[in-house]
């Protein structure tokens, strides 16, 4: 499992010729990286009496963000075990009709699947930007940029993400599911640049 790799090692397979862990299996680290940000600036802001009104909000912040970063490093593996299997599908015989049948059938789902799991991290990206901005504005102010730098990383984590879910669609032939995956992309997508707008904004104000 990828999760329990050190930094090298996984970064020495990710640079390796092996197709995974690839683009989508990063996406998810990268929002990994934005939610466990978060994390910290709530944390820098917990105890400190001058922001003891914010601590509610905080404690929140912290559990949340715990969650988050847990659901996104499943998603690395998650991302790798679904395009191995839409490569197994295609290494399936195809000598009679009824093998090519089976192929087909196991090539659509496992490309459903390896667009779900993408879509999946774009959405958790998106709940990470709404954390974001709540410890942007209520965190401990010395952290601005720690909350500003997972604002980045979130919008990099869902952009390259929904990369992965849009170059599996282009094989998908099912039309309602190609349909309602982009409406639900498309819906997460403009979260996370509603919150990078929103960020860049806030940071470029504090840092003036």
């Amino acid at each position: 499992m990828l999760k329990s790799k050190t930094v090298n090692e996984f970064l020495q397979e990710l640079g390796s010729a092996s197709p995974a862990p690839g683009g989508g299996t990063a996406a998810a680290l990268a929002g990994a990286l934005a939610s466990s940000l978060c994390t910290m600036v709530a944390s820098l802001t917990l105890g400190r009496e001058r922001f003891k009104d914010a601590w509610p909000e905080m404690e929140i912040a912290v559990e949340k963000g715990h969650d988050l970063t847990a659901t996104l490093v499943e998603l690395m593996d998650q991302d790798a075990e679904s395009y191995n299997a839409v490569m197994a599908a295609i290494k399936m015989p195809k000598s009679t009709e009824e093998d090519k049948a089976l192929r087909e059938e196991r090539m659509q789902e496992s490309l459903k699947e390896a667009c779900k799991v993408p879509l999946k991290t774009v959405e958790t990206v998106a709940e990470v930007g709404h954390l974001m901005e709540s410890v942007l504005f209520k965190g401990n102010p010395n952290a601005v940029t720690d909350a500003g730098s997972a604002g980045r990383l979130a919008w990099a984590a869902a952009h390259a993400a929904a990369y992965n879910v849009e170059v599996n669609l282009k094989a998908v032939k099912d039309t309602a599911f190609v349909e309602e995956t982009r409406r639900k992309l498309k819906f997460e997508l403009a979260q996370v640049e509603a919150s990078a707008i929103i960020a860049e904004a806030e940071l470029l104000k504090q840092l003036s």
